[in-house]
C-alpha cells in the first residue's frame, strides 16, 4: 500500500511539475514579445532568442508559435540552402500546430501570416494566408492593448494595412473597426 502511494505521489508531482514548467508567467510571454519585435536580428540573437524559447520546453500553443519564428529567423540568416529550407520547415510545421490547437488566437495566426508572407512562394510554405488574414480581418476588434502592449497592437495594424497586404477598402476597415472597439 505504502509503494501504491509513493508511485502515485510521485507521478502526481511529476505531473504537476510539468505542468507548472508549461505554464508560461504573463512576463515570459511578454519578454518573447519584446526580444522578437524590439531586437535587431543577428544570427547569434536569433539563436539566444530560440533557446530562450526552447528551455521553456512549453507545449502552449502561443509559445510554438514563437518558437516557429526563432526557426524562421535562423533560416533567414543560414547561408546553406538546406539548412534554410530545414529551419523553414520545422517553422512551418510548429506554425501549424499552434494554430490547430488555438486557431481563434489572433497574435498566432499574425504571427503565421507574416512568417508565410516573408517567405518566397516557390519554396510552397504559404499555403495559408488568405485563411489567417481573413480570421484576422474578421476578428481584428479583438485585438488587446492591455495584452499585447500598444506598440505591437499598432505594428499589427500597421502591417495588416499596408499596401502590401490589404487593399485601399480593407485598409480602411482595418481603422474603422480598431477605433470602434478602442
Amino acid at each position: 500500500m505504502k509503494k501504491h502511494l509513493s508511485l502515485v505521489l510521485s507521478v502526481v508531482l511529476l505531473v504537476t511539475s510539468h505542468h507548472l514548467h508549461a505554464q508560461p508567467k504573463d512576463g515570459d510571454i511578454k519578454s518573447i514579445r519584446e526580444d522578437l519585435f524590439y531586437s535587431e536580428f543577428d544570427l547569434d540573437k536569433c539563436w539566444e532568442f530560440h533557446d530562450s524559447i526552447e528551455e521553456m520546453n512549453s507545449e502552449l500553443p502561443l509559445i510554438k508559435a514563437y518558437l516557429a519564428v526563432s526557426e524562421a529567423l535562423i533560416a533567414k540568416h543560414s547561408w546553406n540552402p538546406v539548412s534554410k529550407y530545414s529551419y523553414l520547415r520545422e517553422s512551418e510545421s510548429l506554425l501549424s500546430e499552434a494554430v490547430s490547437e488555438d486557431d481563434d488566437n489572433l497574435e498566432i495566426r499574425f504571427l503565421r501570416l507574416y512568417i508565410q508572407r516573408s517567405i518566397p512562394s516557390y519554396m510552397g510554405m504559404s499555403k495559408n494566408i488568405k485563411e489567417d488574414k481573413k480570421v484576422i480581418m474578421a476578428n481584428l476588434d479583438q485585438l488587446n492593448v492591455k495584452e499585447l502592449g500598444q506598440d505591437i497592437v499598432d505594428y499589427i495594424v500597421t502591417y495588416m494595412s499596408s499596401s502590401e497586404v490589404s487593399t485601399a477598402d480593407e485598409a480602411t476597415l482595418i481603422k474603422e473597426k480598431l477605433s470602434s472597439s478602442q
